[in-house]
């Protein structure tokens, strides 16, 4: 019982660096090399506890902001890609609309008709 509550502390230190260091650092990799682990390590505790990939974490935190910023501000998706530590754009919209259903554009006009 002891390692799991290991594993969910483990868990929990994760995710506090992730809300920490999310526009900065975008890679299961970068997590490793704060915490001094290999990445499949990380992986591998996190299959151990059911959750889910710690890529997905890192990825729906950054897509949290970005649909914050979409919608309380009036930043375009090229503006908000570079603050969330994206030097591509592109790239960027790629992930928002892989992750969401909708690109940047797309979902601001959809959030607000809802308003």
């Amino acid at each position: 019982m002891l390692t799991q509550d290991n594993e969910m502390e483990f868990f929990r230190q994760f995710s506090l660096l992730v809300d920490i260091h999310f526009k900065e650092k975008h890679t299961v990799a970068d997590y490793a090399d704060i915490l001094h682990l290999a990445p499949k390590t990380i992986t591998h505790k996190f299959k151990k506890l059911g959750l889910a990939q710690p890529n997905d974490i890192i990825k729906d935190r950054i897509i949290l902001e970005a649909k914050r910023l979409i919608i309380h501000t009036n930043k375009t998706a090229k503006e908000i890609a570079y603050q969330l530590g994206y030097e591509d754009p592109a790239y960027f919209n790629r992930l928002f609309t892989l992750k969401t259903g909708d690109s940047p554009v797309s979902f601001r006009k959809q959030y607000s008709r809802i308003l």
